[in-house]
């Protein structure tokens, strides 16, 4: 075993939690953009212009706290339920 940030590794909950937010900040602010452009507010108005108003008016990012919450409760309990299953079929298929 080489060096570890978190002794022992992660467990599968805090790597599904982990990976699922880091995806959900990747893409949230174009989230932000599609919605905004759905909704009919910005019409005529170009993407990257778009991004600009949304963060200088504080709303690219509104939302996101409550959404990485249950992101990380959602998927960290998905990974927990996929090693369980995970495990309980190798040890009947072996």
């Amino acid at each position: 075993v080489g060096n570890q940030l978190v002794p022992g590794g992660l467990t599968p909950f805090m790597k599904g939690a982990i990976c699922a937010n880091l995806a959900w900040m990747t893409v949230w602010p174009l989230d932000v953009v599609k919605s905004q452009v759905q909704s009919g507010n910005f019409q005529g108005q170009d993407i990257p212009s778009l991004l600009k108003e949304l963060h200088r008016s504080g709303r690219l990012y509104r939302g996101l706290l409550p959404g990485l919450t249950r992101s990380s409760i959602a998927n960290g309990c998905s990974m927990e339920v996929y090693v369980r299953v995970q495990k309980i079929m190798e040890a009947q298929l072996a």
